[in-house]
């Protein structure tokens, strides 16, 4: 329940608002394809999840160099 009255931002309000004029349309216009989608977004935005101001979730990978790739690169200028 905390999840529903926790941390709204723009970006969660947006898709709320979205969300709930999607599922009234679809549902006024018999358009499952907008309810859905409204549905979708509704969701997204009353539970918080999906990609919000903080990013993703997703991690950057820290991976070490390996054995293939080159050191320094060097470049030569070639001119006429």
């Amino acid at each position: 329940m905390q999840v529903l009255t926790r941390n709204w931002h723009a970006a969660r309000i947006l898709r709320a608002v979205a969300g709930l004029a999607g599922v009234v349309f679809g549902f006024v216009k018999q358009d499952s394809v907008l309810g859905l989608a409204g549905g979708m977004l509704l969701l997204m935005g009353l539970a918080d999840i999906g990609c919000g101001p903080a990013g993703c979730g997703v991690q950057p990978k820290n991976s070490p160099r390996s054995a293939t790739e080159p050191a320094d690169i060097t470049f030569t200028e070639v001119s006429k």
